[in-house]
């Protein structure tokens, strides 16, 4: 991993660490939202629309995000989404009612978009078709451990013991990790490396372009799926540990290890699809999900549990950063900020209306929400097979 980070001629290393903090930072802030939700007196229904303000404000600037960044301007994206998001994040300290809480989470989503953005469209132009999977798969290691750590650390600076919680000590916390992810980006702000083309200022790709290009609408299908099958199963597996009489700690385990899992296989993701390729390295992640998932509706042992999830970290490790390297493969230079920003926004999509989904299966048993991640996955996988079963990409 060092050689492939030391030998990318020094934009890499940047793009990974930023990734790592902001990463930690935004889920150290999403949590504390809730808590200071509840605080000024949201009953669930506003917590929910408070928390769906985060995504509210990328899904309206997606496009013109995309755009700007075409024009080169992603290492800007990465550095200025950074501040955003620290300012954001400075303002929550202050707010003390829910109209200004619902400002300051779409300017922290707007922030985390151009990050991800920026961070992506660098990855793919900066890397050399071969190491699209090895790059990414980096990325989203360095991002996962932010997720792991982030909320972690915000949870030890706020427990203030029994149900008290000092919002505001987890807040000063990511305000430091921004500033800290800010600085390690600022070797990139620079809008072109030496060598790289000059962007075309005139370019305004549009989104019927994108949606246009081969295997775009099933690249995105497939990303946006294997996001709301992570962020229904964080989000479900406590309710269904609840109903097999599971402690809080043992769901924290189980959650663990498919979080440790899917940084394990990050790691190698580069070798693993070089040695089976794209096809075959995203077929092999969705299909094991599909039958995790199954397994985990029908399971009430907690270390078969423990077993699935070490299987679904590692299946579910896999879909990211390979469809990041796919839409990076099959979208021009000149689009491919926007057609990140599209897959982007479409990931945010499907965590607002498969959890509803799944909050209506729930009514019955924990366990039927399994059934739809497997139905879900079993769809993606048919996609996939026939988007790139007929036109395998050039490097296979």
């Amino acid at each position: 991993m060092k050689k492939a980070i030391t030998g990318s001629g020094g934009w890499l290393l940047p793009v990974l660490l930023n990734s790592g903090f902001l990463q930690g930072a935004v889920y150290a802030v999403r949590p504390m939202v809730t808590y200071k939700s509840v605080d000024l007196g949201a009953d669930p229904w506003l917590v929910g629309i408070i928390g769906a303000t985060f995504a509210l404000a990328p899904l309206i600037f997606a496009i013109q995000i995309g755009r700007w960044i075409d024009r080169g301007n992603a290492g800007r994206a990465l550095f200025f989404g950074t501040l955003i998001s620290l300012l954001a994040t400075v303002s929550l300290i202050f707010v003390e009612n829910f109209w200004l809480l619902m400002l300051s989470m779409p300017v922290l989503g707007i922030g985390h978009l151009l990050v991800m953005s920026g961070g992506q469209t660098l990855t793919g132009n900066r890397s050399q078709d071969r190491d699209y999977e090895r790059n990414f798969g980096l990325l989203t290691f360095y991002a996962s451990m932010g997720h792991a750590l982030g909320p972690f650390a915000a949870g030890f600076v706020a427990d203030r013991g029994g149900l008290e919680v000092d919002v505001d000590s987890a807040f000063i916390l990511a305000t430091g990790l921004f500033l800290v992810a800010a600085l390690v980006a600022i070797p990139v702000v620079e809008r072109r490396v030496k060598g790289e083309a000059k962007p075309q200022h005139s370019v305004r790709g549009s989104a019927r372009e994108v949606f246009g290009l081969p295997g775009f609408k099933s690249a995105i299908l497939v990303s946006g799926s294997i996001t709301a099958v992570i962020d229904v199963m964080l989000v479900f597996l406590p309710l269904l540990g609840r109903e097999l009489g599971l402690s809080a700690s043992q769901v924290g385990i189980l959650l663990a290890i498919r979080a440790a899992s899917a940084m394990a296989v990050r790691i190698i993701l580069g070798p693993l699809s070089r040695r089976l390729g794209m096809r075959w390295t995203l077929g092999l992640g969705s299909g094991l999900t599909v039958l995790g998932t199954l397994a985990i509706a029908l399971t009430t042992d907690f270390w078969i549990l423990g077993a699935l999830m070490l299987l679904l970290g590692f299946s579910t490790g896999i879909g990211q950063p390979v469809t990041m390297a796919w839409v990076t493969r099959i979208s021009p230079k000149d689009v491919r900020g926007l057609a990140i920003s599209i897959r982007l926004t479409s990931n945010r999509l499907g965590q607002v209306v498969i959890p509803a989904v799944a909050g209506v299966l729930a009514a019955t048993s924990a366990g039927t929400v399994f059934l739809l991640l497997a139905g879900l996955q079993g769809l993606s996988f048919i996609v996939s097979e026939r988007a790139l079963g007929k036109k395998p990409p050039a490097d296979e």
